[in-house]
């Protein structure tokens, strides 16, 4: 499970760096006229909505996969003493 949270997180990632990678491109296209100076506004709102949701997935899913970890090492810890104890 951890290992496809790390791939979703990656993915995820990547698609967050081509919408910035968009977003600055988008930036550096000169306007001419207030109907373009608006278009260019409302791409730009779109594609920072789309940011945020994807940072908040990024977020969520590392926390995930961190739980996921931290449950399998205790998992991990508890198995050892109990394989001492049956010695």
């Amino acid at each position: 499970m951890s290992k496809e949270l790390k791939n979703q997180i990656r993915n995820l990632q990547k698609e967050l760096a081509e919408i910035k990678k968009d977003q600055a491109v988008l930036r550096r296209q000169p306007c001419q006229g207030d109907s373009e100076i608006k278009g260019k506004d409302g791409k730009l709102d779109e594609l920072d909505r789309r940011a945020k949701a994807i940072n908040e997935t990024i977020r969520g899913l590392a926390r995930k996969r961190q739980l996921s970890i931290s449950e399998s090492a205790i998992r991990g810890n508890n198995k050892s003493p109990s394989s001492n104890n049956s010695s």
